[in-house]
């Protein structure tokens, strides 16, 4: 699940990246922008930062999960021998 959401912030901020523009596409409405591009540059970073966020908790969740597999394993194993 997190591994998707991480994959789907990635493209958002690959389709972020595609609405970039320079002054001359602007053309008439040079007087926003700037504020444009600021939206842009902080979608941009936010969705950036959620791709690498997201893929770190689902590598951590992953981890945990095969720590406790592990674990559930070994207890098993030590009761099977207890008995």
């Amino acid at each position: 699940m997190w591994d998707e959401q991480s994959g789907k912030l990635g493209g958002i901020h690959d389709t972020l990246e595609g609405f970039r523009i320079n002054r001359i596409e602007a053309g008439l409405f040079q007087v926003l922008y700037s504020a444009y591009m600021d939206a842009i540059d902080q979608l941009s970073a936010r969705t950036a930062e959620g791709k690498t966020r997201t893929k770190e908790v689902a590598d951590a969740l992953l981890k945990n999960a095969k720590a406790y597999d592990n674990h559930e394993v070994d207890t098993k194993k030590s009761v099977e021998d207890a008995y």
